[in-house]
């Protein structure tokens, strides 16, 4: 099997090889070789098959650089550090509410139900990409999941509506994939890239 991409730093020595004219090879700790070309593409040394889960591989070299292998094959050096993702056993489950008091009841359910879609977002912040717009997608992606009638709602005495948002960590982790999606639409490299390739 071969190598999975993963988004940990992958510490080796940093092998240069001649391929090809101006192309440097990477062994990657599982003995796997990675050819990076003078035009800023790469590739396996050896054919793989894709599972389609991949993620970019940040690797650093022995004079301390960071390079990053993207999953559109690419590569550059780069000083981000890698997006240290949650395992799935480190996910949360949610319980969030909220409550609103209102004369017109189905506006005290919606007041009450965004109440509780909020805190729900707020408590997956620390897990999700960030970025100036995660909250925003958080509750976007909180509703797609749950649906419209997702949330538990439930009445008390004087117009007052009580709704309940839960989410179990299966969902929470394509809540948090949702996210990430968004943003990564969002950001105007990939949209460029995205206007190139349609054309």
């Amino acid at each position: 099997m071969h190598l999975k991409l993963s988004s940990a730093v992958i510490l080796l020595s940093f092998v240069m090889n001649l391929w090809a004219a101006g192309d440097m090879v990477l062994t990657l700790d599982d003995g796997s070789d990675a050819i990076l070309h003078e035009d800023k593409t790469w590739g396996f040394a050896k054919f793989t098959v894709s599972t389609g889960d991949e993620e970019d591989i940040y690797i650093t070299i022995d004079d301390g650089r960071t390079i990053c292998l993207k999953t559109d094959n690419t590569w550059d050096f780069t000083k981000a550090k890698p997006p240290q993702k949650k395992s799935f056993a480190e996910l949360p489950t949610v319980q969030a509410t909220g409550t609103s008091t209102h004369p017109v009841l189905d506006q005290a359910v919606q007041s009450a139900t965004q109440t509780a879609l909020k805190r729900a977002a707020d408590r997956l912040t620390p897990y999700a990409k960030k970025s100036k717009l995660t909250n925003k997608y958080l509750i976007a992606c909180i509703k797609n999941e749950i649906g419209e009638g997702g949330a538990e709602v439930s009445y008390k005495p004087g117009w007052t509506a009580l709704a309940k948002v839960s989410l179990e960590k299966i969902q929470v982790k394509k809540i948090l994939e949702c996210v990430e999606t968004q943003i990564d639409l969002a950001t105007p490299a990939t949209q460029d890239s995205t206007k190139a390739a349609s054309k």
